[in-house]
């Protein structure tokens, strides 16, 4: 059932107005108060028919972390402007050295192609950012973006799925009680 979700989702985001979208988007992440607070933030750069949060990454009063694909392993690494390679997946990713301290995070947003009202979410398969967020501290909110068409019932989560705190469409915030 995930794959005929997952294969879905990839398809019908592609008949979506993915700019108008993401911008709706974004600013409902702008108003969010754990966003105002946070000044450590990871997150995630877009790649084709995914939420486009690039106007987030131009706000000057926060630090930025992307992903970098290290083994099977996520990394996190401070995004520069203009700084990024294509990594491991054909994903743009820092050019700069991963941190250490991962205790300095105070927001993490988190991909999907699909999520669902119990805060979990679908994502390419691969397991990363499951197995990065059952690492870290239970205590950092964990968001995820999806477009609205794509939030729904029920993504039929395995056990080593991890779910978000805040799932963000562009009609809008769902905060998922625990």
């Amino acid at each position: 059932m995930k794959n005929k979700l997952r294969i879905y989702a990839k398809e019908h985001r592609k008949s979506l107005n993915i700019n108008f979208l993401s911008d709706k988007i974004c600013k409902n992440i702008f108003s969010l108060p754990e966003y105002k607070m946070a000044k450590n933030i990871f997150t995630y750069y877009p790649i084709e028919y995914e939420v486009n949060l690039l106007k987030i990454l131009d706000d000057s009063s926060k630090k930025f972390y992307l992903p970098k694909v290290n083994n099977d392993k996520l990394v996190f690494c401070p995004y520069i402007y203009n700084k990024l390679k294509n990594g491991k997946y054909n994903i743009p990713e820092p050019d700069t050295k991963p941190i250490d301290n991962l205790s300095i995070v105070d927001l993490i947003i988190v991909p999907a192609l699909a999520a669902d009202k119990s805060g979990f979410r679908i994502g390419y398969g691969k397991g990363f950012y499951d197995r990065f967020l059952n690492e870290i501290d239970k205590s950092i909110p964990k968001l995820t973006t999806v477009f609205s068409d794509l939030f729904i019932d029920n993504v039929y989560p395995d056990k080593y799925d991890v779910n978000c705190d805040i799932v963000v469409t562009d009609k809008n915030v769902y905060r998922i009680k625990c």
